[in-house]
């Protein structure tokens, strides 16, 4: 297949670096979804995630890849659809994303070269430096863009998880697109 022109394309340094990845950290809120919180008069919240990329998800699971979310709101319906996608770390009203993502890496006893962390706001940078391969959607703030290794095509909430996943499945020979990098 030939590569899609709506998704990023990665050099080779950074396929290399994508195919070495074992673990896709993600914030919540602007990457896996759009960003809009519905509240109701009765105070009850509303967030709308995209099946395709909890199936993207789901893939990366499947080839042995940890998923898991770190997100500063404290939100049950981000932990209910994390839960229900199997994800092994959920850290739902993280205070300091750097912390829980040094405390991830040493649980696991991952080295260098082995974390991405995908982030679209500013408390993300944090994250970001922790992280060995930093990963922004299209819809990031520019200091999150410009911190990025890698700036997706899609935004969050659309699709833009189901892009990477396929873009990490691809480096690493997995998939449909396994031929279309370099």
């Amino acid at each position: 297949m030939d590569w899609p022109s709506d998704w990023v394309r990665p050099s080779p340094e950074q396929a290399a670096r994508l195919a070495r990845l074992e673990m896709v950290l993600l914030d919540v809120d602007g990457v896996l979804t759009d960003g809009t919180v519905l509240r109701g008069a009765d105070g009850t919240e509303a967030r709308r995630f995209s099946v395709i990329d909890g199936h993207g998800l789901g893939m990366l699971r499947d080839d042995g890849m940890v998923v898991g979310v770190v997100s500063r709101e404290p939100s049950d319906i981000t932990r209910a659809r994390m839960e229900k996608l199997r994800m092994p770390e959920i850290h739902v009203g993280a205070s300091d994303k750097a912390v829980v993502v040094q405390d991830i890496r040493a649980r696991h006893g991952l080295g260098e070269g082995c974390i991405a962390f995908v982030g679209d706001d500013l408390p993300d940078l944090a994250a970001f430096g922790e992280a060995d391969f930093c990963i922004a959607p299209a819809n990031a703030h520019p200091a999150v863009k410009a911190a990025a290794d890698l700036v997706l095509c899609r935004r969050g909430g659309h699709e833009a998880v189901r892009e990477l996943a396929e873009i990490i499945r691809a480096a690493k020979g997995l998939g449909p697109m396994a031929g279309a990098l370099p």
